[in-house]
Order: C-alpha cells, then sequence, then structure tokens
C-alpha cells in the first residue's frame, strides 16, 4: 500500500525519502488567512494583536525562504481601515516583501486577465515582482473576504490601494456574477506546473444559487490538463448556518487537488481529504480571535505548503505571538446541588458562585503563565470566557457579574466580557406571544424568492402579499427595505439600527403634533395615516431615507475613528459594477515560457446532482461554527508524497 502523500506536521512524522526532489522543481508558499488587521484597535490592550500576528507570519515566511504568500481573505478586519492600520500594513509588507532577492519561479498566465480592475482599467495589469521600478523578494497574492470586500459607489477595497502601491497582488475579483469565469494564475518552476483559482467572498446564498445554476466554470489549461497541480482559494461559510447559507465542498471541481479555505477562523490546517470529490480541505482558521468563540481557543498556526509536480507537503507553524485564549463552559447544577439550593440562603449561593468563578479563572490564569511561550512579543494578559449555565438557577438573575470581574481587571485582557451567564431557553412558551405569519403570503413570497436575485425581492413580495393586519404597524416597509439592502450591500452595520430610531422619532413628533387626547382609536388611526405618509415612494421620501442612511454610515465612521469629510458621504441605490474588458495587448512572453496563453478550457461543476449527494446540513466568519470533519483516509493508489 504506498504512503500518503502528505506529512502535515511541524516536524515530519515519516521518515525523508532517500532521494528528494530537487528544490529548483519545489514550490514553498507560506499559507494563512484571516489576519483581520485592525480587530480591536480601539481597545488599548489588544489594539496591536492583529499586526503582531501578522508581522510573524511575514517572519516565518522570510526564514523559510518561501517562493511567495498566499493570503485567503479578510487581511483587514474593516475594508475601511483607519490610517494607522493601513500605515502599519503596508509598513510590515515593505519590510518583510521587499528586497534583493531571486525569483526563482515564473507567472506564464495571462496578467491583463488576472488582474483585471472591476472599476476602472488597471494602469499596472502585471504581477508586482514584474514591475521594473519595484524590488520584490516576496511576492504575496490575496483575495478579499467578507470583512474586506469591495464596496461603495464605485466599489474598491483596501486590497486595490495595496496593489496599485505594488506590496500585493490581488486576484479573484468578479466583473460580474453571471456566468462566472475563473481564470487561473498559472505557475511553473522546474517541473512543477501549478494553478491557483481565487474566488472572493460573495454573499453565500448568492454564490450558492450561482453554482446550482453551474454558472461558475474553472478554465483549465487544454495542453496537458493533467501535468498541473490545482488549488482553489475561497472565503465562504463552509459549516452550515441555513439551507443555503454555506458552500458545500460537493460543489467544487473534481479536478482540484487542494482548497484553501478561508473565513472559517477554527484552526484547522492538517489537510483533511473528501471522499467524495477526492480533493484535500485545508482550512488555515484566523491569526487573532476576534469573538471570544470555543472554536477560536485552538492554537494558531501558518502552513508552509511544499508542493511538487503532482505531490505535496504541508508543515504546520504555531504562531507564538497570539495572545492566549481559553474558554471554559460550566455547568451550575454540577457544581450546587439540589439540597444546597434548597436549604442555603441566596447570599450563601452567592459565595459559592463566587468562589467557583474566582477558583476557575485563577486556575486559567496559572495555565496561561506556563503555557506562554515566553515570546517578547506575546501579551501577558490571556483571553478568558467562563460560559456558565445557570439554568434552574433564577435566584442568579441578579448577580452582579460587572462587579465581580473588577478583581481580575488587571489580569486579564477582556475582564468585562469574561463571564457569560445565560439560561437555557424554555419550551412550554404560551402560543399566544407567538407571531403569527401569513401562510399565502409566504408561499407567494418563497416562489418570488425562486426567481429572485435578492432577499429584499422576496420580503418585499410577502409584504405587498399579506393582509394589513399582518403588516408592520409603526414602521414603513419601504424605508425598512431600504436599510436592509445598505446593510447587505455596502455592510452598514447601523443602517437598520438608525432607520428605526428615525422613525421612532419621527412618529413621536408626528403624535405630539396631532394627538391632544387620551383617545386610543385616534391615535391608533393617526398612526395608520403617519405610516401611510412614511410608505410613500415619491422625492421628499426617497430623500429623507438617503439622509437617514448617511446618519447610519456616519455613525459606523465614527465608532471606526474615520475622519473622512462629510463630502464623501454618499448613499446610492445600488453598486455599480464595471463591466468593460480592457483592450489593452497582451504583454510579450518571456522568451522561455512555451505556454500557450489562450489554450484554456472551460471546466463546469454539475452541483445538481451534487447537492443530494454531498450537502449537510454561518454570513460572517468568527469562528462560531465547527463543521463536521471530512474523513482523512486517503484512499489506496492515491498519489505518492516526495
Amino acid at each position: 500500500m504506498p504512503k500518503s502523500r502528505i506529512i502535515s506536521s511541524s516536524e515530519n512524522s515519516e521518515e525523508e525519502e532517500s532521494d528528494p526532489p530537487s528544490s529548483d522543481d519545489v514550490f514553498k508558499i507560506l499559507i494563512t488567512t484571516d489576519n483581520h488587521l485592525g480587530f480591536a484597535e480601539r481597545d488599548d490592550e489588544r489594539a496591536n494583536d492583529s499586526l503582531i500576528a501578522f508581522e510573524e507570519c511575514l517572519q516565518i515566511a522570510r526564514d523559510e525562504n518561501v517562493d511567495f504568500i498566499l493570503l485567503g481573505g479578510d487581511l483587514f478586519h474593516d475594508n475601511k481601515p483607519s490610517n494607522h492600520v493601513m500605515l502599519e500594513c503596508m509598513n510590515l509588507l515593505r519590510k518583510y516583501c521587499l528586497g534583493d532577492k531571486t525569483i526563482e519561479f515564473k507567472l506564464i498566465s495571462d496578467e491583463k486577465v488576472n488582474f483585471s480592475s472591476t472599476v476602472q482599467s488597471n494602469p499596472f495589469p502585471w504581477a508586482n515582482f514584474k514591475d521594473p521600478n519595484l524590488n520584490i523578494s516576496t511576492p504575496v497574492f490575496s483575495i478579499h473576504g467578507n470583512h474586506d470586500d469591495p464596496s461603495g459607489s464605485t466599489p474598491l477595497c483596501p486590497l486595490d490601494l495595496l496593489n496599485s502601491c505594488g506590496l500585493i497582488n490581488y486576484f479573484g475579483n468578479l466583473s460580474t456574477l453571471e456566468n462566472i469565469d475563473i481564470h487561473p494564475l498559472l505557475f511553473r518552476k522546474g517541473q512543477t506546473n501549478l494553478a491557483i483559482y481565487g474566488l472572493g467572498s460573495i454573499r453565500d446564498e448568492r454564490l450558492h444559487r450561482i453554482f446550482l445554476k453551474n454558472q461558475i466554470n474553472l478554465l483549465r489549461p487544454t495542453n496537458q490538463p493533467d501535468d498541473w497541480f490545482n488549488m482553489f482559494v475561497i472565503h465562504q461559510n463552509r459549516v452550515a448556518h441555513g439551507p443555503k447559507n454555506y458552500i458545500p465542498e460537493q460543489f467544487l471541481h473534481e479536478f482540484l487537488d487542494i482548497v484553501i479555505w478561508g473565513h472559517e477562523h477554527d484552526c484547522r490546517i492538517t489537510p483533511e481529504f473528501n471522499t467524495v470529490q477526492k480533493f484535500f480541505v485545508i482550512q488555515p482558521g484566523s491569526t487573532v480571535a476576534t469573538s471570544l468563540s470555543e472554536g477560536e481557543q485552538l492554537q494558531k498556526h501558518a502552513g508552509i505548503l511544499h508542493v511538487h509536480k503532482k505531490t505535496f507537503k504541508m508543515h504546520q507553524r504555531p504562531l507564538q505571538t497570539v495572545r492566549q485564549f481559553y474558554f471554559v463552559d460550566i455547568q451550575l447544577s454540577d457544581h450546587i446541588d439540589e439540597k444546597a439550593l434548597k436549604t442555603l440562603s441566596n447570599a450563601k449561593l452567592e459565595q459559592k458562585l463566587d468562589k467557583l468563578l474566582t477558583d476557575t479563572i485563577t486556575e486559567l490564569l496559572v495555565r496561561a503563565q506556563k503555557e506562554h511561550t515566553g515570546h517578547p512579543k506575546q501579551p501577558k494578559k490571556p483571553l478568558i470566557r467562563l460560559r456558565v449555565d445557570y439554568t434552574g438557577f433564577d435566584l442568579f438573575d441578579s448577580f452582579n457579574d460587572i462587579r465581580f470581574v473588577q478583581k481580575f481587571s488587571d489580569q486579564v485582557a477582556n475582564a468585562k466580557t469574561m463571564i457569560n451567564l445565560h439560561k437555557k431557553r424554555e419550551n412550554n412558551a404560551s402560543k399566544s406571544n407567538e407571531i403569527k405569519l401569513d401562510p399565502n403570503a409566504i408561499k407567494i413570497s418563497n416562489e418570488q424568492f425562486k426567481h429572485a436575485q435578492r432577499v429584499e425581492d422576496s420580503i418585499q413580495t410577502y409584504f405587498e402579499s399579506t393582509a394589513e393586519s399582518n403588516r408592520l404597524r409603526l414602521l414603513d416597509e419601504k424605508s425598512m427595505l431600504a436599510a436592509l439592502t445598505e446593510f447587505i450591500d455596502k455592510d452598514e452595520i447601523y443602517a437598520l439600527s438608525t432607520m428605526v430610531e428615525a422613525q421612532i422619532e419621527q412618529s413621536r413628533k408626528f403624535l405630539s403634533n396631532n394627538i391632544h387626547n387620551d383617545d386610543v382609536a385616534f391615535l391608533e388611526e393617526e398612526l395608520k395615516r403617519f405610516k401611510t405618509l412614511q410608505n410613500i415612494d415619491d422625492n421628499e421620501a426617497t430623500q429623507r431615507r438617503k439622509e437617514v442612511l448617511t446618519m447610519a454610515r456616519k455613525e459606523r465612521l465614527k465608532a471606526n475613528g474615520d475622519r473622512s469629510s462629510d463630502d464623501d458621504l454618499m448613499i446610492t441605490g445600488s453598486i455599480g459594477i464595471n463591466n468593460d474588458n480592457s483592450n489593452d495587448e497582451n504583454d510579450d512572453d518571456d522568451d522561455d515560457d512555451d505556454f500557450d496563453r489562450s489554450s484554456m478550457k472551460s471546466t463546469q461543476k454539475r452541483t445538481q446532482s451534487s447537492t443530494a449527494r454531498g450537502a449537510t446540513t454561518r454570513g460572517r466568519g468568527r469562528g462560531r461554527g465547527r463543521a463536521k470533519a471530512t474523513p482523512t483516509t486517503t484512499p489506496r493508489g492515491k498519489r505518492k508524497p516526495f
């Protein structure tokens, strides 16, 4: 039986082969995803965590003398990072990726296609290491994630700025969402041919529909396609958070060798073999904990991927500068029995809870001190999260956890969010309090959703089809749909809350000016009249909604510390995408290249049948879900290791 073709540990767990391949034929790639630069930058304690971890990844790339760095999305935590974060990122890329070093591989694909812009013609349609004005030692290739995706009336993202500066090579950005052709980056090093397909983040529901319609084509070289090692970089939900709110692995093409999966923060960097699709999935996870969830406490890694012809090795590199994080579940019923609950006073019970939490945290602090790597840049204060289930102990509803955590404020990085008290939901809720939906309107809405391109269209159909008694009583649907569109398309996180607050304030003013008695029936009629006036589509109403959405963006910029001028705060009805293609002629090929760039063939994935056999039942990756482990057994006869 042949040995597995992978070695996936920081130290070789198998004997080295007697005749290792020449380094002239082996690609050496550093892989990392979800760096989230700028996360918690307004937190004095954690402001630099993301930058420190990213610098360690770049240091590993330099120490390992890799050919290039591959980023799987969410380099930034915000698609409009602060000046400070952008400056620090540029400083790090300049420090570690620029310099005198021979690039030992060739990029032989059509760079005008690989690095084309969706907004305007790219003035630099080539890889940065080919620019005569730049001296690149370690090229960086990156797709965008859902946090740093293009947005605005002219869709741009931070990666566009870094690409224009010559610090990274931004690929995987689509100019259309219909009949998508993904052109790979084609690399050659000695006898090894490497094809990397990239797809920047798209809303999972929309991408799910695109796959089901077989509208995604991965173009393959027609000359000896089986000689290429094929990688796909994707940034989507891997864990199911609904029927269509994720991308099943079975949607992806069978000819792929490796899928680099970004967005999910759980570090599962050991290659996992998909027995159905016959490829390996590598999920590097994040380099910084952006949520206090269980998956984030796993050891963070960067990966060094070695590719030789049709074989690969993955070496894990544990990150030494990441802030320690400990997550503990506490079931209170396991520590306080029913007898104590009945016999002890409330004060005594609260003392027992206080002691339990104090002892647990003290033990974790001792453990953190022992497990500290000793790296001078690793923070001393750990992150701690205690999730306490106090179901059946209603007397602890008044437990003052804010006062409790003060005793650890100088020892823990997240003292204010350290304790999470929760109770299980009761299943015997009164049916009279349930929200009643119109089944007929839902049926019409579902029919519309099959043909709709946007979720908002389906919601609007529901409200137009249902009876007046089932519609919103105070908020007008058109304004809320406008806010929802702004939230989905541009990630304006304050759009919905600002719209609700504005409508409540407008209704209060309207009623105060028109109600002068306590007649409830008259109040109801005036509320209906107010909503009717709000729900119209004239120029005044449209302008009023735009002003509210402008306020929402100002609120977000204020929260992010952005000092952009008010002149830039423009709300548009939809995001425009320029589909014009550049007519520039291709650059001359390298003298040694014998690859015909026009010889590409389309490969469509049949996803209709894949859904039935492969679907198992998360838009923002914060490490909250844990995907079911894919069987990792390598089948007999699969490619040999090198």
